[in-house]
């Protein structure tokens, strides 16, 4: 009787498993969703700074160019910054001393006219409230054309000096009388008071 050869048995591998593929860090969908919002952030950031005119780089505005001959709408210049603007000049859409503004005619519609231009002449900055007192004085002081139609419907309105801008030079008081609502088709000043400043 022969003996049977050792059993030699017979078995399936175990099923190999997949080897997860490598992601390639760059190549990850979310990735590039997280870098485009970021990039059109930036972009919109700085199309933001460019318009409200705070780029520091871009150095001062442009010189305004004012339209000598204004047509029927009696515009003599858009956006003005308010450095550019000079006495008896009559204003449409003003807000503030320290926005930019529209020239026109003061035969046409407006809210507001730049009445007077003052230099402090002192070396030391007076300080915050003494500088406001007489920044309201000065403005108050300007001459009106009796005949205009002054009233409590209209508010002064001026620009002064800080303790910050005065260290790099600013001695300008520039005075607004503004209507609180509504528009007016004249002029605040004296026909021989266009120019005031002192």
């Amino acid at each position: 009787m022969s003996v049977p050869p050792p059993f030699e048995g017979k078995a399936a591998l175990p099923a190999r498993r997949a080897r997860p593929q490598k992601r390639l860090w760059w190549r990850s969908p979310s990735l590039w969703a997280v870098v485009g919002t970021l990039g059109i952030l930036l972009v919109a950031l700085y199309g933001a700074v460019k318009i409200l005119g705070n780029d520091p780089s871009s150095g001062p505005a442009a010189t305004v160019t004012r339209n000598p001959s204004p047509g029927l709408d009696g515009i003599i210049a858009l956006q003005v910054p308010p450095e550019q603007l000079a006495v008896g000049d009559c204003l449409q859409g003003f807000k503030s001393a320290l926005e930019p503004v529209t020239i026109v005619t003061c035969p046409t519609a407006h809210n507001a006219q730049m009445i007077g231009s003052f230099e402090i002449t002192e070396d030391v900055f007076p300080g915050t409230e003494q500088m406001q007192s007489r920044s309201e004085s000065l403005c108050k002081s300007v001459t009106l054309d009796p005949g205009s139609s002054i009233d409590s419907t209209w508010s002064y309105h001026f620009s002064r000096p800080s303790a910050g801008t005065w260290k790099t030079g600013d001695r300008k008081v520039a005075c607004f009388l503004a209507l609180n609502e509504g528009t007016v088709q004249e002029s605040l000043l004296p026909d021989d008071a266009a120019g005031i400043s002192s």
